[in-house]
């Protein structure tokens, strides 16, 4: 196999036994959960790397 077959054929790895089928992907009558979570956001700055940003 080449390298120009892998980057035309390649979705997912491993390139043989891919974790996921190719696309499109349907999602029909799914149910979502969305968390969403409350903190001091002066206890994030002392454990969130400084270069990302907290609004």
């Amino acid at each position: 196999m080449k390298i120009e077959d892998v980057v035309r054929n390649a979705f997912a790895m491993p390139l043989t036994s891919p974790s996921y089928p190719p696309g499109p992907y349907r999602f029909v009558n799914r149910e979502y959960m969305i968390i969403t979570y409350r903190t001091d956001p002066e206890a994030l700055r002392r454990v969130v790397p400084g270069t990302a940003e907290i609004r």
